[in-house]
Order: structure tokens, then sequence, then C-alpha cells
């Protein structure tokens, strides 16, 4: 019931003007008359009219029809009343549809779902035939309407029910629309025509349609029997379209199509476009391949040709060749048919004696263009030849220890992938590390760069779609990014002397060293004591301070920088001596009868106090004084004898009780 529905409220759009009314009432101006239709808007209005018959009013211009002087009222009597002209009419249509109204009308048990089913019936009917609407009273002409506008309404007999109204001058005739554009295309392969057009705009003037056709674009003749609708299932709500496909066309022919439109008053209205539309002449036969046999680089292609008809429709056939199943496929041979069933042989050659993988069709080309192609036959040769070795392979490892290696894509065409070796020497065996085949040019790879070897080598092989491997290429050498530190260096011996801290060490045992450096730290200052390339083993350092503690180490750097720091030794620069003054001087001062000392103290500043020694003559030094001023750097001795010798030394003694070497003695004649 949906579906019938839905077709009612089609029906019921193609009347546009009060659609909220009891009867849909429309009408239709032709010169010397007016013709009004009008519609129930359901089942119970159609019996309900059909039982008690209906008034069509009319006044003059526009208005209320009620208390109207110019009111004219035309009755269309219930259908009892009316029944026996159709049922006595020369149609046989007309009394059969008669009878069946008659007992719609006798039979009050039928079901709603009967009535309505009836109802969509008797109303689809009435729209293109003037003699159902007739007995259904839906229709009138009124032929006293003269020059002027009229108002027109229904109104049902003995009910409270009428229709919209309608208002129009008799003056004016009604124009029939223009029908859209159709469209025609063949159907080859159904052997088909089919016609489109747009129908949506179309429905408040054309009811339903009449398709016409002619072999000659002039004399036409109809290829429906009954009116062709533009109707809507509840799944089609957006459908504009109307289309029409005609089955009885025969191939090779040029047919002429037009559309003429029915109106709501069963009348023809005007015609679409005429288009042609030739149905292409069909292949009548199959195409097939039987064989394929090898000869060297020949190949030898059967094939049949299987007809099925007199007149097959072949032209031509050709032999086709692709690498793929679904594309790429090319034309190797083509030839005239003779017109029969025939074997064709045809030969072809290949690239290679052996290894060649292809799909081959024959194709079957018709007079029009037609196309039959028979299944692809798939057909190769065990391929025995392995591919060319790869080239240029290169490659570089980043300091991450990732390998990239690119090279030349091979030139065959059946290569599967590439197979990839590694060694970290040319006297170790090569170690494939590609788990699958590359299929392209490229790969990646990851070492472990916590080795002490410098390099690493690959190499790489194709391998073709029958497993054939190439011959591996040349090896090429990769360096590792160097972040191994080299061996550190190792102290052997260290002593103390009067002359300096000596120090001796083995050097690195690695290969790639590029400079080792001795390094000493004393009061968080490192300083670099030596810098050699070479084999040098041993060092007398005599710049440290006597008494300072320092730590010494030796750092080797390799090529890439990488440090190798040794052990560190730790010595106490003690020689149970510290520096003496320096510079010491004497004047004599004769009128002051003095003599003047004068030294330069040294640098350290832990000094505790400066001894001052004296020998006169030929006798020993003795302790003569003793300065308590640490920054002392003069003396004056005026306990002097005239015509003596004097000599002075000076030694200096530190906080730590540690005293200094006694200077030099400086000689003074007073």
């Amino acid at each position: 019931m949906k579906r019938l529905s839905l077709f009612i409220g089609l029906f019921f759009g193609c009347f546009t003007h009060a659609q909220t009314a009891d009867f849909i009432l429309k009408s239709l101006v032709r010169e010397d008359t007016v013709l009004l239709r009008w519609a129930p808007a359901n089942a119970d209005l159609m019996l309900r009219g059909l039982r008690n018959g209906y008034q069509l009013q009319r006044i003059d211009g526009s208005g209320v029809f009620e208390n109207n002087s110019t009111l004219r009222t035309f009755s269309i009597e219930p259908f009892e009343s009316r029944k026996s002209v159709f049922e006595n009419s020369a149609s046989e249509e007309t009394k059969n549809m008669a009878a069946f109204i008659s007992d719609m009308l006798q039979n009050s048990s039928l079901s709603a779902e009967s009535n309505q089913m009836a109802f969509a019936v008797l109303l689809l009917g009435s729209s293109t035939n003037r003699d159902i609407a007739r007995m259904l009273g839906l229709f009138y002409e009124d032929l006293t309407a003269l020059s002027g506008n009229y108002s027109y309404r229904v109104v049902l007999n003995n009910a409270d029910s009428k229709s919209n109204t309608v208002t129009l001058s008799s003056d004016t005739l009604t124009v029939d629309h223009d029908l859209s554009l159709l469209s025609g295309s063949a159907r080859p392969r159904l052997k088909q025509a089919y016609l489109s057009w747009e129908a949506e705009s179309l429905q408040a003037d054309y009811v339903a349609y009449w398709v016409e056709r002619s072999t000659d674009s002039v004399h036409f003749s109809r290829r429906n029997t009954l009116p062709y609708f533009f109707l809507k299932s509840q799944d089609e709500t957006d459908k504009t379209i109307c289309d029409f496909v005609d089955t009885t066309v025969a191939e090779g022919i040029v047919y002429y199509y037009r559309v003429t439109g029915i109106t709501h008053f069963a009348e023809t209205g005007k015609s679409s476009n005429t288009v042609a539309v030739y149905v292409p002449k069909n292949i009548c036969a199959d195409a097939r391949i039987d064989s394929i046999r090898v000869n060297g680089f020949e190949r030898q292609v059967f094939c049949k040709i299987l007809t099925h008809c007199k007149v097959n429709n072949i032209q031509k056939w050709q032999l086709l060749r692709s690498d793929s199943l679904l594309f790429g496929y090319t034309v190797l041979k083509e030839q005239l048919f003779s017109g029969h069933s025939q074997v064709v042989t045809s030969s072809v050659q290949v690239p290679l004696e052996s290894g060649d993988r292809y799909y081959y069709k024959l194709a079957l080309i018709g007079v029009d263009k037609d196309t039959v192609y028979s299944y692809p036959y798939y057909f190769f040769t065990l391929d025995q030849i392995p591919p060319s070795t790869p080239q240029n392979l290169t490659g570089s490892v980043n300091d991450s220890g990732m390998v990239s290696l690119t090279w030349d894509p091979n030139p065959e065409n059946d290569i599967r992938g590439y197979r990839v070796y590694r060694s970290n020497s040319l006297n170790e065996e090569f170690i494939e590390v590609s788990r699958t085949f590359c299929t392209s040019p490229v790969f990646r790879d990851t070492l472990d760069l916590r080795n002490l070897t410098p390099d690493v080598y690959y190499r790489i092989s194709a391998v073709d779609l029958n497993y054939n491997n190439s011959k591996t290429c040349a090896p090429v050498k990769l360096l590792k990014p160097d972040t191994i530190a080299p061996v550190p260096a190792v102290f052997r011996a260290y002593r103390v002397d009067s002359g300096g801290v000596y120090l001796a060490w083995n050097n690195s045992s690695s290969a790639d060293i590029a400079e080792n450096l001795l390094l000493r730290q004393g009061n968080n200052v490192v300083d670099t004591l030596l810098r050699w390339t070479d084999k040098t083993t041993s060092w007398l350092d005599t710049s440290g301070v006597v008494g300072k503690g320092y730590d010494y180490r030796i750092v080797t750097l390799d090529q890439s920088k990488n440090p190798g720091i040794s052990e560190s030794v730790f010595v106490n620069y003690e020689t149970g001596l510290r520096p003496g003054i320096s510079k010491l001087q004497a004047i004599v001062n004769r009128p002051e009868k003095q003599v003047e000392l004068s030294w330069t103290l040294p640098a350290d500043s832990e000094i505790y106090s400066i001894q001052l020694y004296r020998a006169k003559n030929d006798s020993r030094f003795i302790l003569y004084k003793t300065l308590r001023e640490p920054s002392a750097t003069s003396f004056t001795d005026k306990d002097l004898s005239m015509n003596n010798t004097y000599r002075y030394k000076i030694k200096v003694v530190y906080k730590n009780g540690v005293s200094s070497v006694v200077s030099e003695a400086v000689v003074v004649i007073y």
C-alpha cells in the first residue's frame, strides 16, 4: 500500500491548485468550449460521487458563489442514472469498465485496500480516457460559455464537500506546453534502443506519453499500446527522468523516435524533437586461444574463431599481448576475416629465448566496431638466464651507525628483487643481511660502532622471477665513524730528584693515533707539558714547584679526536730543599762604615724567616743574623773592623720547617 499511496500522490501532484480541497479541479480552454476535469482526494469521495453525482457551478467573473445572481449549475447524475449509455457502447473496453464500476458500487463488502486499489486504477484510466472520466462523473464540457471571464467549482450532491475554484477567460485558449528535449542511444549488446526525457516539470500539463518510431523520419507509429506514465516508487522520490526501452529493434538500422504528450483531458499534445538511434551490428562469434608452442625466439599461437550465425559481422581479428592480466595489451598482428569459422595460427617474437611470460588475447573487430575478446591465455617459459650484475653500488655510514646503500636498477623487466651481503673484512665470508628481497635499489642497515674495525664491506646480487641469482657486484668499502677511544697510555715509572720529576710511560697500542698530550694538574690548574706524535716514552718535568703535589695524565687522541685517557699518577714534588734567594749583592759604604746587602726572594710566599751567615777572613761561616720579616730583601751590617775580608751567605727557612739551599757567598773587603 505504500507504493499505491505514493502513486496516488504523484497523480494528484499533476494538479497544483488547492490540494487541500476534497476535489481538485482543472480546466482547459478550447475554441467554443471549456473542458473541466476534477479528481477526488480519496476512494471514499469517489464512491460518494458515483452514488450521488456532482454539481458543476459557474459564475461570471470571480467572487463568492453563494447568493450570486450569475450562478449557473450543471448537474452530473449518479452513475446508476447514466450507466446504460456506457453498457450499450460499441466499445468493449467501455462496457467492461462500466461493469467493473457497477460491481464495485454493489459490493459493499470490499475492503478498504480493495477500494483504494480500484480508486487508483480508475483514476489512472480516467486521465487518458474520456469515456472512463465521463463514467466516473469527473469530466464536463461547457459549451455555453460566451466571451468573458468565468469561475468554476465542483460540489457533491447532498454532501458538504467542494473543490478548489478555477477562474479563466474563455477568450484565452490553452496552449500546450513544449516537451523537453528527447535523447536516445543504442544498447548494442542488449539489442535495445534507450530513450529518456525530463518529465518532472511536465506533470502539470501531461499525464502520460505516446512513444512513436519511424524508419524514414516521416511516417511514425506508436510503440506503446497503452499510455506511458511517469511514475515514481517510494524509493525514487528524486526521480525526474522518464525513460523508455524499445526491445523490438534490429541491428544495422537507424530508427527515429519522438514522444507525444497526453494531457489530463485525454488529448494528444505536442511532440518532442526527433532523435535518431542506430543499432549497431553485433558480432555473432566467439574467439579462443588453444595453445602456444616454442621455437627459439618464436612463439606460435594457435587460435580458433567460432561463428554462430550466417552473418557474423566480423571485419578483422587481432592478436594482442601484455605482461599484465588486466591492462597494457598491444596489437601484435592484425588480419581481415574471411567470413567463416577458421583456425588462426600466428607467429610472434619474444626478446628472450627463455624466461618470457605474457598474457595473450584474440580480439574480433566487428563492422560497427563491436569487439569480442577471447579469455586471456597465460604462457611462460622456464627462465634459466640469471640477471646481469648490479652496477654502481655506493653507500655511507652516519654517526649513529645507519648505513644507506643505493645502486642502479637492473635493466631486466623480470627482477624480483635484490639481496644484500656484508662483511667486516675482505678475508671473511660475506653474510646476507637482507631479510626479504629489496624491491627497489635502496637498502638501510644498522651497524654497532663499538668495535675496533674501521670499515665495512657490502656487495649485492639481483634475483629474477624464477629465482635466478646474478653474480654479486664488486664489494664497496664504507668507512665507519670512529667512536671508539684509543687504548690509553700507561705510566710505568716516575721519580723525584733535584732536577725535577722524571716520568716514563708506554704509549697507546692503537693504530690510528693522531697525537699524545702530557697533562699536569695542580691547584686546579691544568698545564700541557708535552705534545708528541712519535715514540717518545719519557719526560723530565723541571717546571714544578718543590713541595707541591701534581696529578699527571696522558691523553691519547685518534684520527676522529676520540680521547684515550690514562690512569693518573700523583707525584709529591719534594726534594727536602726549597728555592733560595737570588741576586745577592754587597756594597761597602765607607763613609757610614757599613756594608749594605740586597737580594731577591723566591716566588714562594710561605717564608718563615731569612738567615744571614757571615765569615771573617778565613774563619768558617756562622749564623750572624735571623730576619723574622719574611719579605725582607736587604740588610745593613754595621759591626765591622777595618782591614778585614767579610763573606756573606743567605738561607731561607719556610713555614713547614724546610730550608732552602744556602746561597753562593758574596765577598767584601772592608
